[in-house]
């Protein structure tokens, strides 16, 4: 493996972290709060984390239209003139 492809994980690794570590923080908070208010979960876990793979299955899948559409429309264009 190269420095470069190595160095390039870590970057993905990094950013993940950036973006999942805030939302993980944020459950976490809101499981204490619910814990320390004596309150049960409003939906059970694994309808809850279906919900949640619903989400991110549905996100994904948005992006990657997107992308195609745009891909699509920067191919159809006709190249630019100098």
């Amino acid at each position: 493996m190269s420095r470069q492809a190595g160095s390039g994980r870590r970057a993905d690794a990094v950013r993940f972290l950036r973006a999942a570590g805030p939302a993980f923080a944020a459950g976490a908070l809101m499981g204490a709060v619910y814990w320390a208010l004596g309150l049960r979960s409003p939906a059970p876990p694994l309808p809850g984390l279906t919900g949640l793979l619903g989400i991110v299955i549905g996100e994904r899948a948005v992006s990657a239209v997107r992308r195609r559409r745009r891909c699509r429309s920067r191919r159809s264009q006709p190249p630019e003139s100098r």
